[in-house]
């Protein structure tokens, strides 16, 4: 189990790997690689590692929490990154790291004890990347964090959702946990009409903010901590 918690100062990389479309047969081999390597973190720095199997197309994330940015420069220097670099390029079509800090976990009332990334709930995660200007960055934060109490008790399903920002400035990520694929899909079927107005209008504001955008929804497949 990884605890997510904007308070403790950690840096999290996202190995963001993508494939062909429907090459489910290219991500298993990918998350094989991929888990062997978190199963072998152990130097100083590392936190924890949750390895995520794409559900909508095939691909690989991979979300790891050092406790500083030189710890990750460390680790990125290492050859047995650079060995895992040349093994994930034979299989993945793309392969970038996004290094990011938590600023900001929201969850149901009915999750109690911290939001966590675990296998063994099964949970339904979206995430989505926004592609933003550096000096916008902050404001398209602004829209994603503030406090939602209206919205979430209209989202049946709803767990959580986290927002990570980009420490080169140019990206937002909203990490979203849902208790099942119908309870996400259920959501997005809602006419916006139906939303309430203030959050409609921040909506608005935060598709004005963003430049480009891409997604996947996945499920956890294995996480491990230091702890």
């Amino acid at each position: 189990m990884v605890l997510l918690n904007p308070g403790n100062g950690h840096i999290t990389a996202i190995d963001w790997l993508t494939l062909d479309e429907q090459d489910w047969d290219g991500q298993q081999k990918l998350l094989g690689l991929v888990r062997k390597s978190v199963d072998e973190v152990g130097h100083p720095g590392w936190v924890s590692s949750s390895l995520h199997a794409a559900q909508t197309r095939a691909g690989v994330a991979c979300f790891t929490q050092r406790r500083t940015v030189a710890d990750l420069r460390a680790h990125c220097d290492g050859p047995a990154h650079q060995d895992e670099l040349l093994r994930l390029g034979g299989l993945a079509t793309g392969n970038r790291l996004l290094v990011a800090e938590l600023v900001s976990v929201q969850h149901a009332p009915a999750v109690g004890g911290g939001v966590d990334i675990t296998p063994t709930r099964d949970d339904w995660t979206s995430v989505a990347i926004q592609w933003v200007a550096p000096e916008d960055q902050d404001a398209l934060v602004a829209e994603l964090t503030w406090p939602r109490d209206e919205w979430v008790h209209l989202l049946p399903g709803y767990r959580s959702h986290s927002v990570l920002l980009g420490l080169d400035g140019t990206f937002v990520i909203n990490y979203a946990q849902w208790e099942s694929e119908q309870a996400y899909w259920a959501f997005h079927d809602v006419p916006e009409h139906e939303w309430p107005l203030n959050v409609r209008e921040s909506r608005d504001r935060a598709r004005k903010l963003t430049r480009s955008w891409e997604y996947n929804t996945f499920r956890v497949v294995h996480s491990r901590s230091a702890d």
